[in-house]
């Protein structure tokens, strides 16, 4: 597996693992977009990691978020008690105060993606964070339907239903035998005693 890091100077930096890579010793440098591939190519989801220098410190979604989720900025002073009052902005322009140091976004859209800072009074601003806002997949009526054989090779609900209906049949047929042969029995004037060994 590559590990892979692009930085704020747009430079790419390739390192090899075989897992999880770490980073012992962060430095500002270390900033930047984070993700895998694999041998044929095949990119994982990036992760933005920013790493900062001062008190202030911005917690965000380091993955893309989904069209209509919540979404939670929170504020912190690494120094200080947690909640305290902070501003925050979105490329570079004030879109709220949080008077508990947090921002919360509900109902997300693509209108969120940005660069966003955080600051409180006193302490300085924190460094900026990528928000990244992915669009839900909506599939046309022709994709949405599932053919015969992906529907099978899901561990479909019918076949479930079938082998229910299938095996409460035969115990209904092999219980009217039983049944069926007792009552014969009976009418020839033999005694069968049915034990039940537990």
């Amino acid at each position: 597996m590559r590990k892979l890091k692009e930085d704020s100077t747009n430079t790419t930096r390739w390192g090899k693992s075989t897992g999880a890579i770490s980073i012992n010793l962060a430095f500002t440098s270390d900033s930047g977009e984070y993700w895998c591939e694999n041998e044929k190519g095949e990119r994982s989801n990036s992760v933005n990691i920013t790493v900062t220098a001062g008190d202030v410190i911005l917690e965000s979604p380091a993955v893309p978020v989904m069209e209509g989720d919540t979404v939670s900025l929170y504020c912190r002073n690494k120094r200080t008690a947690s909640n305290i009052p902070a501003d925050f902005y979105k490329d570079g322009l004030l879109s709220a105060t949080g008077y508990k140091g947090n921002f919360t976004i509900d109902g997300v859209s693509e209108s969120h993606e940005g660069l966003y800072r955080c600051s409180i009074s006193g302490a300085g601003d924190s460094a900026e964070s990528w928000l990244a806002v992915r669009a839900h997949i909506t599939l046309s009526p022709e994709e949405s339907q599932e053919s015969p054989e992906t529907s099978s090779s899901n561990g479909s609900p019918h076949l479930f239903i079938i082998l229910s209906v299938g095996f409460t049949i035969l115990c209904l047929a092999l219980l009217l035998l039983v049944v069926g042969l007792i009552h014969c029995r009976r009418k020839e004037g033999k005694k069968y005693f049915l034990f039940v060994y537990v």
